[in-house]
């Protein structure tokens, strides 16, 4: 609908434009036809009229030059040269077509002007005697009245012509003006064609802009609601953690216990051969408490709840170190005033989750952690110097599988940044910065 509108109005423009323009061509080709045809006219009757007073003059002189037949013979062959000026002019006119000045007064002009020339030729010829008898009837009666014949017919044609010629005009004024008011209304079309296609488009722009809103809107809300549910989900997390943490912590230490006291108690009362078996329980029910104890640490270490974040990646990275080989460096600063809660748990699990992705992906053979505390925030930075990747490929979301989302997922949850950056053959580093407020305890 829109691409039709716009079509049809640029069509609407072109269509007047060209219209105009060949109409204003036509009208110019015709108004150029019809002056060439008028200044044509005009020579020619201007040649008659020319040819027969130039006539008139000669055969006044032949009348009074008395020198004899050879003067008679020059003037007769000046005044037949005029009479052929007239008949060439008078075929011009009717070569043209049509005679601007009408047919009909071109007709009787041509016969006017052969029977003038009819009446001046045999004057010239006349005898000297015959001349003087009969010059005063002849000049009353025949010549001087189709001069003056003449002569009115030629000023007859004229003024027609100029008549046909303004006519002419104020019929090509007329059509300018037509093509004029033509042009304006199809112009007139197309520009309401165009306000009603802008009007459209400005409507259909709105409408697509509070749909946009509307979405963005919805979007944002829809943000903040999966936000909510991960940070609840985040939370609820950490208390399963804590929660099975205390369950492995009192329960099944409790039980592991009581099972090495009675095993003790069985030790006293077995016999020899029943010692090394009894020995042997013992030892792995105490492996068994102490990786209990150590899993109840790790899904909630409580020394983090005592004696803050520093300590305890302190203590994690070494178990780290030691359960996998990976030899870790750490380093803090600043760390004396204490983070909240929240932020230290989300920062220790940013930990866990970093060194566990390079003990798997990476192919490390040192690891560095930082830690830093600032006037509003913590940074931590961790990086190795192992295989690396390119971030975004398809080779990160293979080797660092749900872990680094994860990551940023949590540290977004807690209004924080997070930063990767990473090369092929160059290792990896993790950048993360959460706001923070100071609780006051001590580290």
């Amino acid at each position: 609908m829109l691409y039709a509108g716009f079509a049809v109005t640029i069509v609407l423009w072109l269509a007047a434009g060209i219209d105009l323009a060949f109409r204003y061509e036509a009208i110019d080709r015709e108004l150029g036809v019809l002056t060439d045809r008028y200044l044509a006219s005009e020579q020619a009757l201007a040649d008659v009229r020319t040819s027969v007073l130039l006539g008139a003059i000669d055969w006044r002189d032949a009348l009074l030059d008395t020198e004899g037949p050879d003067r008679a013979e020059f003037y007769l062959a000046q005044l037949r040269r005029y009479q052929q000026v007239c008949a060439g002019s008078l075929r011009e006119l009717g070569s043209r077509g049509e005679p601007i000045g009408g047919s009909g007064s071109i007709a009787e002009l041509a016969r006017e002007v052969d029977d003038y020339w009819a009446s001046v030729l045999p004057i010239v010829t006349l005898p000297p005697a015959r001349r003087e008898a009969e010059l005063r009837q002849i000049l009353n009666d025949r010549i001087i009245p189709r001069r003056e014949s003449v002569i009115r017919i030629v000023a007859h044609v004229q003024t027609l012509n100029r008549s046909h010629l303004d006519a002419q005009r104020r019929r090509e004024a007329e059509l300018y003006g037509r093509a004029r008011n033509r042009f304006l209304i199809t112009g007139g079309a197309a520009m309401l064609l165009s306000l009603g296609v802008g009007a459209f488009v400005s409507g259909h722009v709105r409408r697509l802009h509070r749909q946009l809103e509307a979405e963005l809107a919805a979007n944002a809300e829809n943000a903040v609601q999966l936000h909510r549910l991960s940070a609840r989900l985040v939370r609820a997390q950490e208390d399963e953690r804590r929660l099975i943490a205390r369950e492995l912590h009192d329960e099944v230490g409790q039980a592991l216990t009581a099972v090495k006291l009675q095993l003790a108690v069985a030790r006293r009362a077995a016999s020899d051969s029943q010692a090394a078996a009894i020995d042997e329980a013992r030892s792995i029910a105490d492996a068994a408490l102490q990786s209990a104890r150590q899993i109840s640490r790790l899904l909630h270490p409580p020394m983090l709840e005592d004696t803050g974040l520093a300590s305890t990646l302190d203590w994690y990275l070494k178990g780290f170190s030691e359960r996998t080989g990976l030899p870790v460096e750490f380093v803090h600063s600043g760390m004396d005033q204490r983070a909240t809660p929240e932020v230290e748990t989300c920062l220790f699990r940013v930990v866990q989750e970093a060194t566990t992705n390079i003990s798997r992906h990476a192919g490390a053979t040192s690891c560095r952690v930082y830690l830093q505390r600032l006037p509003t925030s913590v940074a931590l930075t961790v990086e190795d110097n192992g295989s690396g990747f390119e971030p975004g490929s398809s080779k990160q979301r293979e080797a660092a599988g749900l872990g680094l989302l994860g990551i940023e997922e949590r540290v977004t949850d807690a209004r924080g940044s997070f930063r990767i950056e990473s090369a092929p053959g160059r290792g990896t580093r993790i950048t993360v910065e959460l706001p923070t407020s100071d609780s006051g305890g001590p580290a």
